[in-house]
């Protein structure tokens, strides 16, 4: 076989076709009337100079039942270099237009018929055809008289009718308003540079101006040219950015990318550079800034079918922070305004988290203008401890450098000592806050009404020790009892919410909120030893009653201690049973809001008021036991006194 001088043969565009996917949507199926549209305005750029694009006609009908689109225009028509072009998939004579030379086969994924009409000028006659063109049905072009009324002396004619199973849904469901404003979109760069030539839609018999449509979505056009770096390289873009009133088409700020003039892909979402999904305007409608980007570098990676870009995500990105930056150039009130509030979340970062602080090595106004728009609290936190980590892993090397030798030592003596005071107040700054953070919540719970599923008091009841719990397995830092009393947060044993004997609870049996015990180990001194009690009671509660054992608290702490006193023993979560010899002193808190109900209660027991007159206590004598009584607020706001210097000096200091 001669292997010589051997043609290529045509592409099979059938198979092309079968193997480019187009979802059922509005877009793709209005994909076919952008292609007409983008090949009349390069007819009629190609009858006018650009200068004159207002001379420029497209005139678009379109029926949604029964379904059929026409496209026509004012421009040179297929010319001879046209209709070989045209006859010939895959052209180089688009790519010279920014075409690749296949938008007219996706037709064919949506509808069923297609026809030409075309007049153009050869010489000094004009020329015209007409032909239904099908790939699927050969010969691919069969020509037909010509019965088209053109809107002037040269021009084309493009029909659809009939459209595939695929969309007929999509027909079904959509309305005239979409069909106008995704052509707006798709053409957006010509609407905002003002080159779009005149264009009138009719859809189902109503007539549409896109210019005007477009004036009423969108405002405050702005054409900028920027070079942008990517991967090295500096890149030439157009940018346009317009105002649009939020709605369905554009719900968020957006960037659309364009290649040769027609949007590619769906586009992406500004929000998160910019930090807001849309602008609040001082007439109280939110608006979006919806932002298009053409040039070179996007023509020459637009897909073949024209629905993406062949660019990776950093590539895009680049470019997304470059028109981030352009619109937040232009709403320079909004960006202050979206700064201020990220330094003051940042300040609350710092009042929870203070040992943040330590990783933030200039100002916060700096340091948040360095961070995308959108970022928050959660943001903030994981970059600075990140941050403080690796600060933290840096410094632990230069320490072991600094201390391999006295001369180095005593060199760096000064630098460690000042690490060292810096780490002591940042680990004090920690406790603090957590301090601050326990009275703060305490403060909430208390002046939040039940919930019908969990009483008041057990949830305050939790903050300052979790219950059903002792001492065997909850550690130091996992409790508040501090809240209380200072003294009270390195006792011997702690039982919260648990029997005496340690077994299940039942009928007759004395539970404490808290028992804690404290062994006096110096000498043997069980008169030393001492045990505390603590209850709690719903806030609000007023039906106390003096005597009953199930509505006086005061009696109820009283028969505890006779429990306990009689048993002569606790029993812990492990079985270890914990002795409580005679003469161990029992001091008791009953914590509850003094309804009328309970002060009359607390005065049939004889109490005395304390010297704030904020509460009440008494001795027992026969008992050997302390009681006192207090509210729920007078016990957060003790607490709050006994921290307010930490609070005052240090947490200022740190923020």
């Amino acid at each position: 076989m001669d292997n010589t001088n051997i043609p290529l043969k045509h592409a099979d565009m059938i198979s092309v076709v079968k193997r480019t996917n187009l979802r059922p949507n509005v877009d793709n199926f209005l994909l076919p009337v952008f292609e007409c549209i983008s090949n009349a305005y390069h007819s009629i750029t190609e009858r006018f100079d650009t200068k004159q694009l207002a001379k420029g006609k497209i005139e678009i009908e379109i029926s949604l039942s029964p379904v059929f689109a026409s496209i026509k225009d004012n421009g040179v028509g297929l010319t001879e270099d046209n209709f070989d072009a045209f006859l010939t998939p895959f052209t180089g004579h688009k790519l010279r237009k920014g075409g690749k030379g296949f938008g007219r086969f996706i037709s064919f994924k949506v509808f069923n018929e297609i026809y030409y009409a075309s007049r153009s000028k050869k010489d000094t006659a004009f020329e015209t055809r007409a032909f239904s063109f099908d790939i699927f049905a050969p010969p691919e072009i069969k020509f037909t008289n010509v019965d088209t009324i053109f809107i002037d002396d040269t021009g084309c004619s493009v029909r659809y009718s009939g459209v595939k199973p695929d969309f007929v849904n999509v027909v079904e469901n959509i309305n005239p308003d979409q069909i106008v404003d995704r052509i707006i979109r798709y053409f957006l760069p010509y609407f905002v540079s003002g080159r779009m030539p005149q264009i009138s839609l009719s859809i189902d018999g109503t007539i549409y101006d896109a210019a005007d449509r477009f004036k009423n979505l969108f405002s405050s056009e702005v054409t900028l040219n920027e070079t942008i770096e990517i991967d090295g390289e500096l890149h030439d873009f157009e940018i346009g950015t317009s105002l649009s009133e939020k709605g369905n088409l554009f719900p968020r700020h957006a960037m659309l990318l364009f290649a040769d003039g027609r949007i590619i892909g769906s586009g992406r979402s500004l929000e998160g550079k910019i930090g807001t999904p849309s602008f609040l305007g001082r007439d109280g409608k939110s608006r979006v800034v919806i932002a298009s980007v053409s040039g070179e570098f996007l023509n020459n990676r637009a897909n073949t079918a024209r629905t993406d870009v062949e660019a990776n995500e950093d590539e895009i990105d680049a470019i997304a922070n470059r028109v981030a930056e352009l619109v937040l150039d232009q709403q320079n009130e909004y960006r202050e305004a979206r700064r201020t509030d990220q330094a003051k979340s940042l300040v609350s970062v710092f009042v929870r988290n203070p040992l943040l602080r330590t990783a933030l090595k200039g100002a916060p106004a700096d340091y948040v203008r360095s961070k995308p728009m959108s970022w928050g609290a959660e943001q903030f936190v994981s970059d600075l401890a990140l941050r403080r980590y690796r600060d933290q892993g840096r410094w632990e090397k230069e320490l072991e450098e600094k201390t391999r030798d006295f001369e180095s030592l005593k060199a760096a003596r000064e630098e460690i000592l000042s690490h060292i005071e810096q780490e002591n107040k940042e680990a004090l700054a920690a406790y603090v806050a957590h301090r601050r953070t326990v009275i703060d919540l305490a403060e909430k719970v208390i002046g939040v009404r039940e919930d019908g599923r969990t009483s008041l008091e057990d949830v305050f009841h939790d903050i300052v020790y979790p219950r059903h719990k002792d001492s065997e397995n909850i550690k130091f830092y996992q409790h508040n009892l501090w809240m209380i009393d200072e003294r009270l947060a390195f006792v011997t044993y702690i039982s919260s919410d648990r029997t005496i004997h340690g077994g299940r609870r039942q009928a007759g049996d004395k539970v404490a909120d808290l028992i804690m015990f404290e062994e006096c180990a110096v000498y043997r001194n069980s008169d030393a030893n001492s045990i505390v009690l603590v209850e709690f009671k719903r806030p609000g509660r007023n039906d106390y009653f003096f005597g009953d054992s199930k509505k006086d608290p005061i009696q109820q702490i009283y028969e505890t201690i006779a429990k306990i006193r009689t048993d002569g023993s606790l029993i812990s979560a492990s079985g270890s049973r914990i002795q409580v010899p005679e003469g161990t002193r029992i001091f008791s808190y009953l914590v509850a809001d003094i309804e009328p109900t309970l002060r009359t209660v607390i005065d049939d027991h004889d109490f005395n008021v304390s010297w704030d007159h904020q509460g009440f206590f008494r001795y027992h004598e026969r008992r050997d036991a302390f009681v006192e009584v207090l509210g729920y607020e007078k016990l957060v706001s003790d607490a709050k006194k006994r921290n307010s210097a930490f609070f005052e000096v240090l947490m200022g200091d740190i923020i």
